[in-house]
This record gives C-alpha cells, sequence and structure tokens, in this order.
C-alpha cells in the first residue's frame, strides 16, 4: 500500500492496489515523508469513502480519541446493523473531542431528549454509554450522561451522512443561517470543509427540536449570561438567527437554546476566522 499524505504519526492517506484512497491507521506509518509504502502488516485499521473534509480534521483529534472513537463504532456494529458509512468514526471522534474540552470549561449543555433516547432507542443509547465507559477508564474524565445520547444521536445520523438525503427545508434554513453568520461577520464561510459540515450537523439537531416542539428548558442562567458578556458578537449573530426563526418557522429559541446555538457558531467562526 503506497502512503501518499501524512495525516500524523500514527494515520496516513494511502492508495491501496486499486488506486482507491483509504485512510489507514498503523504504529509509525505516518513517520516519513510521502509517497513510500507501507507494508500491509504494520495497518491495523483501514477506512474507505472517507470524505475530504474528514480528511482535513482528523489531525486536529488526538490520537487516542481517535483510536477510541474506533473502538466505539466496532462495538456499535455489533448492535446495529445500518452502519456503513466510515466518517462516521470521524463524526463521533470530533464529538468525543468537543464533549472533552467542553467538560474542562465546564460548559454543560443539557439535552431534552435523553429520556426517550433510552426508552426509544436502546441500543444506541447503549453504544453512547459504552463510549462514556471508555472515556472514563481510559482518560479519567466523567462525562454527564447527556453525552451518552449525544453520541446515540450521531449513531442513528449514521444513514443521514449522505446529504441528499437531508429534508430540503432544512437546508434551505441551514444556509440561511449561514447567509446570516456571513453576512454579519462579513467572513466566507468554507462549505466545503469539515468546520461547516460539523454545524450543518448540529443545525440539523436543532431544527428537528424544533419541529417536534421540544426546546430545552433552561437551567443555564449562569452560563447563558457568561457567554453572552465573553462573545457579545456571537450572541447579537444568535439573535438575528433567533428572529429569523421566530418571522420563517415560528419557533421561539429559549436561553438553553441559544446557549446551543452560541456554541457552535462560535466553534465554526473560531475555525473560519470571523474574529480577526
Amino acid at each position: 500500500m503506497k502512503v501518499i499524505k501524512k495525516i500524523n504519526n500514527n494515520v496516513a492517506l494511502c492508495l491501496d492496489n486499486d488506486n482507491n484512497e483509504v485512510v489507514a491507521f498503523g504504529k509509525g506509518i505516518g513517520y516519513h515523508t510521502p509517497p513510500y509504502e507501507v507494508e500491509l502488516k504494520n495497518i491495523h485499521r483501514t477506512y474507505y469513502e472517507i470524505d475530504a473534509a474528514y480528511i482535513s480534521m482528523i489531525k486536529d483529534i488526538p490520537e487516542d480519541i481517535l483510536d477510541l472513537s474506533a473502538r466505539v463504532i466496532d462495538y456499535a456494529k455489533r448492535k446495529v446493523t445500518y452502519i456503513t458509512n466510515s466518517n462516521i468514526v470521524f463524526t463521533i471522534a470530533d464529538h468525543i473531542n468537543f464533549a472533552i474540552r467542553r467538560y474542562k470549561e465546564n460548559m454543560d449543555l443539557k439535552l431534552p431528549l435523553i429520556y426517550d433516547i433510552q426508552h426509544l432507542f436502546e441500543k444506541e443509547m447503549d453504544i453512547g454509554e459504552y463510549a462514556l465507559k471508555l472515556i472514563k477508564e481510559e482518560m479519567k474524565i466523567e462525562l454527564p450522561k447527556e453525552e451518552a445520547a449525544y453520541i446515540a444521536l450521531h449513531i442513528l445520523n449514521a444513514e443521514a451522512m449522505d446529504k441528499n438525503r437531508k429534508e430540503k427545508l432544512d437546508d434551505e434554513v441551514i444556509e440561511d443561517i449561514a447567509n446570516i453568520i456571513e453576512k454579519y461577520f462579513n467572513v466566507k464561510l468554507d462549505k466545503n470543509g469539515f468546520n461547516y459540515s460539523r454545524f450543518v450537523t448540529h443545525m440539523h439537531y436543532l431544527l428537528k427540536r424544533g419541529k417536534r416542539k421540544e426546546l430545552v428548558k433552561s437551567t443555564n442562567q449562569k452560563l447563558y449570561e457568561s457567554l453572552i458578556n465573553t462573545y457579545p458578537d456571537t450572541y447579537h449573530c444568535a439573535q438575528r438567527i433567533g428572529y429569523y426563526l421566530k418571522k420563517t418557522v415560528k419557533w421561539d429559541l429559549n436561553d438553553e437554546e441559544y446557549i446551543y446555538l452560541m456554541l457552535h457558531i462560535n466553534r465554526l467562526c473560531a475555525r473560519e476566522d470571523c474574529y480577526q
């Protein structure tokens, strides 16, 4: 197998014997300057048909989290049969990485659907709880149970990762939200990049909750006030989006939903240099 691009010391983009691109995991396979051949015995995981946007973000995720995410998906495939898209490994890794950062910054984001997920999607919730168990055992970090539910949602969303399957209305609303962000911060978002793709995923969750009238009950007033004071531009941008949602789809966001929206606007903008 030929290594054509180093991602990190233990992950590389390769070409197999049929010239298909594959993301390969193996100890030390990214040490050398590509291109070069690597023996198959040195590769312990391979992932085909990975979106280019995901490849570009792998280097930003610690290797231990990538490995942990791969083992979570191994476990998931023993529980459910519908996981066929390899991108889910990197989606879960990115979520876990972000969840750990939020935990360290004492940002506790409640999920209103946790009890429904526990009872309606027991297998997926079990996968999320397995991920939290690994994180606790190996990283000595005890994430709240809501994070298991978020991981369960990512698993449930695995069949819908193809952009062509998303609802047209949601796509139009999210496009308008992105335009509001671009106009407010006077930036051009990279809509082919992973950061935007990740933002779109979280906006789909927000819109699904809105459709079901399952907006979060606010319990994080201090966090809400802290975010307003720390990121006033993000808050004002979120207000414009809230006004748009109220006018367009008749949804009133409460403080907790604004927290969710501000966190993800801030995360997107931090990578897109909105604050320059």
